[in-house]
C-alpha cells in the first residue's frame, strides 16, 4: 500500500520517529517558535504568507535571536501570497533582524518579464529545525491564524510535527525551493524507495507545476478507502478525476465526509465548491460547513490509518500550477487523533441537507452558475 503511494508520490517512505498533531495557531505557533528557539544548529522556514503584522513580527524576531545565537537561518516567503493579508510583508523586519531571506520569485507591474511569474507561486509551509524535526501543514504566518486573544482571527487550521528521517526529507525539499528562489538549476529527485518500512512511516509529497502528485494522491485515497474518507479544506474546487473519485468512493459505500469553510475567504471559491455539492450528496457523501472563522485546514484521513497535512487545496492551484508539500502517513495512532478531531470540528459546523439545498435561494444558484467563470479561468 505505502509502495504505490511512494510510487505516486515519487518519493521514498520514511520512519517517523514520533509526531503530534498541532491544532490552530493557538497550538501551532507556540510549538513552532519554541522549535525555534531551541534550534542549535539550523533552521529553514518556508511559507506562502509572511506578513509584516504583530505575528509576522514575533517570529521574525525568535529568528532573529536564533541568528544572534549563531544558528544557520533561513527564510524563504512568497511575495505575492504575502500580499493578500493586512500588515505587508515581514521582509523589513527580517532584515532588521539579520536574518537570511529570499523572496520566491517576485512580481513588479512596473517590469512586464516578471508577469509570468504570477502562474507558480510556492504555496508550501515549512518549517525545519537541525534537520530532524519538521512542521508540515497549512497555516501561514499571518494574524489571521492567530487566536483571538492574541488579536487574531483564529482561522481553524491543521499541522503536524514529525521527528526522525522524514523531517530529513521535508528539509530536502526546502533546499530545492531555496535554490529555485535563487535561479538556480535543482536537479531531478532520486528514485524513490518502494520498499517502506514498517509503520509509523510516512512520505514527503513535494508538488510541482505539472506533476499533479497531489491530485493522484486523493484520487488513491479515494480508491482505496474501505469505510471512511474524511476530508478537510478550504476550497473545494476540486478538478473532475478527483471529485469523480469521491463521488465514485460514497457510491461504493465508504462514509464520505467533507467539512468546509461556511464562510469563505474567497468568495467565487466557495460558490465553485458548492456547484458539487449536489452531485457529491446525491452519490452518498455528506457535507458539513464550519460555522466559526475560515476553516483553512487541508487534510485527510482514510479509515483513520493513511492521513494527508499539508498546503494543497483542492482546487486546480494546488492541484496543477502552485509548489505544494505534503505529508502522507501511515499511523493509526495519527489517525485515530485525526478523526477524534474531525469528529470535534462537525460539533462546530452544520451539516448540508440534500432537501434543504435542493430549495436554496435562486440568486445562490446563479452565483454558483457564474462560478464556472471561476473555474476556468484557474
Amino acid at each position: 500500500m505505502i509502495a504505490d503511494l511512494c510510487r505516486r508520490a515519487a518519493a521514498p517512505a520514511r520512519p517517523v520517529l514520533e509526531s503530534r498533531l498541532l491544532r490552530d495557531g493557538d497550538e501551532a505557533f507556540p510549538a513552532m517558535l519554541d522549535l525555534i528557539g531551541a534550534a542549535r544548529h539550523s533552521v529553514c522556514f518556508e511559507n506562502f504568507i509572511f506578513a509584516g503584522d504583530a505575528t509576522g513580527q514575533r517570529f521574525a524576531r525568535v529568528l532573529g535571536e536564533a541568528v544572534r545565537r549563531g544558528v544557520e537561518t533561513r527564510v524563504l516567503y512568497d511575495p505575492v501570497g504575502t500580499m493578500m493579508v493586512k500588515g505587508g510583508s515581514v521582509a523589513k523586519y527580517l532584515a532588521a533582524e539579520g536574518v537570511p531571506a529570499r523572496a520566491f520569485r517576485p512580481v513588479s507591474v512596473l517590469n512586464p518579464l516578471t508577469w509570468s511569474r504570477l502562474r507558480h507561486r510556492d504555496h508550501r509551509k515549512s518549517l525545519i529545525v537541525d534537520g530532524d524535526t519538521a512542521v508540515v501543514g497549512g497555516l501561514c504566518i499571518s494574524d489571521n491564524w492567530a487566536p483571538r486573544s492574541q488579536g487574531g482571527r483564529d482561522w481553524r487550521d491543521t499541522a503536524l510535527i514529525v521527528r526522525g528521517p522524514l523531517a530529513g526529507d521535508v528539509g530536502v525539499a526546502f533546499e530545492g525551493m531555496w535554490r529555485r528562489a535563487g535561479d538556480a538549476e535543482v536537479p531531478p529527485p532520486a528514485p524513490a524507495d518502494i520498499v517502506p518500512p514498517p509503520a509509523p512511516c510516512g512520505l514527503v509529497a513535494a508538488d510541482q507545476p505539472g506533476a499533479h502528485h497531489v491530485a493522484g494522491l486523493y484520487i488513491w485515497l479515494a480508491s482505496h478507502a474501505r469505510e471512511s474518507l474524511e476530508i478537510t479544506d478550504a476550497y473545494l474546487v476540486t478538478p473532475e478525476p478527483v471529485v469523480a473519485a469521491f463521488e465514485a468512493a460514497a457510491r461504493r459505500g465508504v462514509a464520505v465526509r467533507f467539512l468546509l469553510p461556511g464562510t469563505n475567504n474567497h468568495p467565487f471559491a466557495a460558490a465553485s465548491a458548492r456547484r458539487r455539492y449536489s452531485r457529491l450528496m446525491d452519490a452518498g457523501a455528506r457535507i458539513y460547513e464550519w460555522r466559526g472563522m475560515m476553516v483553512h485546514a487541508k487534510t485527510a484521513v482514510a479509515d483513520g490509518e493513511i492521513l494527508l497535512i499539508g498546503s494543497s487545496n483542492l482546487d486546480p492551484l494546488s492541484m496543477t500550477r502552485n509548489y505544494e508539500l505534503n505529508l502522507i502517513l501511515a499511523d493509526a495512532v495519527v489517525g485515530a487523533q485525526m478523526r477524534k478531531m474531525f469528529a470535534r470540528d462537525l460539533h462546530g459546523a452544520r451539516e448540508i441537507r440534500p432537501a434543504q439545498w435542493a430549495k436554496r435561494p435562486l440568486w445562490q444558484r446563479a452565483a454558483e452558475s457564474a462560478a464556472r467563470l471561476f473555474d476556468d479561468n484557474l
